[in-house]
């Protein structure tokens, strides 16, 4: 006895019953028993995206709807709209689309033919023993999409890739957590990017890149005297320059008992 869900399919599958040949007629006929459940029509065979005033809609799947070896094209309607219904055959994988033709929403569904058609002839659960999960399948992936027009919403809805305003200099493979600022940019309050001062004393010698201004040590020039950027007592704190060094720094070993003067 046919449970609700497939009410009426014993009487639609006795009139295509003669005609089918392949597992994929039992697959479109199984489609076709869906979208009458859904309210669709069909009016004909064809591509054709025109729709007339006088088309006849039927209950019936049309003479020569299975005449392809591999392909199947059928139009319905439903409240004056045109759809079609596209399928194809691929090795074992059998593609079915269902087409908005005024919206163009496209809907499809891939099936396995070969593993879900048992047989040819009999009843509904012995050809197609998942044949209520088909029928879900059917409805979920098929024909809902097109007839909500959710498609769309799918496409539309899917959230951007949040935009970055940053430099690509501002990439510090070296952070971990916290704030973080491009090279050459201020911190909170004037800071340099680890809290102090702009060109304040020692924050370049606790930046392992070096971006933080001078530090308790400077580079030298890489002219003059002095040359291949070596590092020395600066002449005075900070970015200043005092004229003339105090040349007691950096004594040589047993210099004497006393400490930098």
């Amino acid at each position: 006895m046919a449970s609700e869900g497939t009410f009426g399919w014993d009487l639609l599958f006795k009139t295509v019953e003669p005609q089918v040949n392949k597992n994929t007629d039992i697959l479109i006929a199984l489609t076709h028993f869906v979208l009458l459940k859904s309210k669709l029509r069909c009016i004909g065979v064809g591509e054709d995206k025109t729709l007339s005033e006088d088309e006849e809609s039927s209950e019936l799947l049309p003479q020569g709807w299975n005449d392809s070896e591999d392909k199947y094209a059928l139009r319905y309607i439903l409240d004056k709209k045109l759809y079609m219904l596209l399928a194809t055959k691929s090795e074992n994988i059998f593609i079915i689309n269902l087409l908005d033709v005024e919206t163009k929403d496209v809907s499809n569904l891939a099936l396995e033919s070969n593993e879900l058609v048992k047989a040819l002839t009999g009843t509904l659960q012995t050809m197609i023993p998942t044949a209520s999960a088909v029928m879900d399948r059917i409805r979920k992936e098929l024909i809902n999409p097109v007839l909500t027009g959710s498609t769309k919403a799918v496409t539309t809805q899917t959230p951007p890739e949040p935009r970055r305003d940053r430099r690509d200099d501002d990439y510090d493979p070296l952070r971990i957590a916290g704030p973080h600022f491009a090279p050459g940019l201020r911190g909170p309050m004037g800071s340099d990017p680890f809290g102090f001062p702009r060109g304040g004393i020692g924050s370049g010698d606790l930046d392992p890149l070096g971006r933080g201004g001078g530090g308790n040590l400077g580079v030298l020039p890489r002219l003059g005297p002095h040359r291949g950027g070596a590092r020395y007592d600066p002449f005075g704190p900070g970015p200043g320059v005092r004229p003339n060094p105090n040349n007691d720094e950096f004594q040589p070993p047993g210099f004497g008992d006393f400490m930098y003067q």
